[in-house]
Protein backbone atom coordinates (compact mmCIF):
# COMPACT_ATOMS: atom_id res chain seq x y z
CA UNK A 1 0.00 0.00 0.00
CA UNK A 2 1.37 2.92 -0.95
CA UNK A 3 1.88 6.27 1.43
CA UNK A 4 0.15 7.96 -0.44
CA UNK A 5 -2.84 6.14 -0.14
CA UNK A 6 -2.37 5.40 3.61
CA UNK A 7 -2.81 10.03 3.69
CA UNK A 8 -5.36 9.67 1.58
CA UNK A 9 -7.29 7.33 4.17
CA UNK A 10 -6.26 9.27 7.37
CA UNK A 11 -7.79 12.67 5.96
CA UNK A 12 -10.98 10.74 4.39
CA UNK A 13 -11.46 9.49 8.18
CA UNK A 14 -10.35 12.66 9.89
CA UNK A 15 -13.21 14.23 7.58
CA UNK A 16 -16.12 11.89 8.97
CA UNK A 17 -17.35 10.69 12.02
CA UNK A 18 -15.74 6.94 11.73
CA UNK A 19 -14.08 5.68 15.04
CA UNK A 20 -12.10 2.52 13.12
CA UNK A 21 -11.17 1.89 9.74
CA UNK A 22 -9.63 -1.41 8.56
CA UNK A 23 -8.77 -1.94 5.15
CA UNK A 24 -6.96 -5.08 3.49
CA UNK A 25 -5.21 -4.75 0.25
CA UNK A 26 -2.75 -6.15 -1.85
CA UNK A 27 -1.18 -8.30 0.96
CA UNK A 28 -0.91 -4.93 3.36
CA UNK A 29 -3.21 -4.39 6.04
CA UNK A 30 -4.19 -1.28 7.62
CA UNK A 31 -6.12 -0.26 10.68
CA UNK A 32 -6.83 3.24 12.20
CA UNK A 33 -8.59 3.99 15.13
CA UNK A 34 -9.64 7.78 16.11
CA UNK A 35 -8.65 7.96 20.16
CA UNK A 36 -10.08 10.67 22.15
CA UNK A 37 -10.69 12.96 19.10
CA UNK A 38 -7.05 12.50 17.81
CA UNK A 39 -6.71 10.41 14.76
CA UNK A 40 -3.76 7.76 15.04
CA UNK A 41 -2.95 4.60 12.97
CA UNK A 42 -3.11 1.87 15.38
CA UNK A 43 -1.11 -0.74 13.07
CA UNK A 44 0.29 -1.12 9.32
CA UNK A 45 0.95 -4.55 8.57
CA UNK A 46 2.20 -4.81 4.81
CA UNK A 47 4.52 -7.69 4.27
CA UNK A 48 5.07 -7.36 0.53
CA UNK A 49 5.47 -3.56 0.89
CA UNK A 50 7.58 -3.49 4.10
CA UNK A 51 10.05 -6.94 4.04
CA UNK A 52 12.57 -6.70 1.65
CA UNK A 53 12.65 -8.48 -1.15
CA UNK A 54 13.41 -12.59 -1.27
CA UNK A 55 17.07 -12.97 -2.74
CA UNK A 56 18.04 -15.77 -4.57
CA UNK A 57 21.33 -15.13 -2.87
CA UNK A 58 22.50 -16.09 0.08
CA UNK A 59 23.01 -12.82 2.26
CA UNK A 60 25.96 -12.84 5.12
CA UNK A 61 24.46 -11.98 7.97
CA UNK A 62 24.74 -8.41 8.82
CA UNK A 63 23.59 -6.81 12.19
CA UNK A 64 21.16 -3.71 11.58
CA UNK A 65 19.65 -0.99 13.31
CA UNK A 66 16.59 1.12 13.64
CA UNK A 67 15.93 4.58 12.54
CA UNK A 68 13.79 5.79 15.45
CA UNK A 69 11.87 9.45 16.22
CA UNK A 70 14.22 11.47 17.93
CA UNK A 71 10.60 13.53 19.09
CA UNK A 72 7.18 13.80 19.24
CA UNK A 73 5.46 15.11 15.39
CA UNK A 74 4.89 14.39 12.19
CA UNK A 75 6.60 12.25 9.94
CA UNK A 76 7.41 12.63 6.22
CA UNK A 77 9.21 10.28 3.86
CA UNK A 78 9.44 12.90 1.32
CA UNK A 79 10.58 16.39 1.00
CA UNK A 80 7.55 18.07 -0.64
CA UNK A 81 4.29 16.37 -1.31
CA UNK A 82 5.23 16.55 -5.34
CA UNK A 83 8.68 15.05 -4.96
CA UNK A 84 10.10 11.37 -4.62
CA UNK A 85 10.35 9.60 -1.16
CA UNK A 86 13.97 9.88 0.31
CA UNK A 87 13.90 6.11 0.74
CA UNK A 88 12.13 3.26 -0.39
CA UNK A 89 12.28 -0.32 0.90
CA UNK A 90 15.33 -2.28 -0.69
CA UNK A 91 17.15 1.27 -1.07
CA UNK A 92 20.82 1.53 -0.08
CA UNK A 93 21.61 4.29 2.22
CA UNK A 94 24.93 5.31 3.47
CA UNK A 95 25.55 6.81 6.64
CA UNK A 96 24.13 10.76 6.90
CA UNK A 97 21.41 10.44 4.64
CA UNK A 98 18.33 12.08 5.11
CA UNK A 99 16.02 8.90 6.06
CA UNK A 100 12.82 11.40 6.83
CA UNK A 101 11.70 14.74 8.05
CA UNK A 102 10.00 15.29 11.39
CA UNK A 103 7.82 17.99 11.66
CA UNK A 104 7.63 19.47 15.31
CA UNK A 105 6.50 22.72 16.13
CA UNK A 106 6.00 24.14 12.58
CA UNK A 107 9.99 22.68 12.11
CA UNK A 108 11.64 20.24 10.05
CA UNK A 109 13.94 17.99 11.71
CA UNK A 110 16.11 15.14 9.73
CA UNK A 111 16.43 11.81 10.35
CA UNK A 112 19.63 10.98 9.27
CA UNK A 113 21.08 7.35 8.35
CA UNK A 114 23.56 6.21 11.04
CA UNK A 115 25.53 4.14 9.13
CA UNK A 116 25.59 2.16 5.57
CA UNK A 117 23.24 -0.39 4.83
CA UNK A 118 20.14 -1.47 3.12
CA UNK A 119 15.79 -0.31 4.09
CA UNK A 120 14.84 -3.42 5.53
CA UNK A 121 11.04 -2.28 6.16
CA UNK A 122 9.51 1.20 6.64
CA UNK A 123 7.49 1.30 10.00
CA UNK A 124 5.19 4.32 9.66
CA UNK A 125 2.79 6.16 6.85
CA UNK A 126 4.12 9.41 5.76
CA UNK A 127 2.33 12.47 7.14
CA UNK A 128 1.00 10.47 10.54
CA UNK A 129 1.72 11.33 14.14
CA UNK A 130 4.69 9.41 15.69
CA UNK A 131 5.49 9.59 19.62
CA UNK A 132 9.68 10.03 20.55
CA UNK A 133 11.60 6.41 20.72
CA UNK A 134 9.16 5.30 17.75
CA UNK A 135 10.70 3.27 15.41
CA UNK A 136 9.85 4.02 11.93
CA UNK A 137 12.69 2.55 9.92
CA UNK A 138 14.45 -0.61 9.80
CA UNK A 139 17.97 -0.63 8.60
CA UNK A 140 20.24 -3.92 7.61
Amino acid sequence: MKPERIKALIDLMAESDLSELTLSEEGAQLRLLREHGQLATASIAAPAVISRPASSKPQAQVSGYQAKAPLHGIVHFTPAPDQPPFIEVGAQVKAGQTLAVLEAMKMFHPLKAEADGVVEAILAASGTEVEAGQVLVRIA
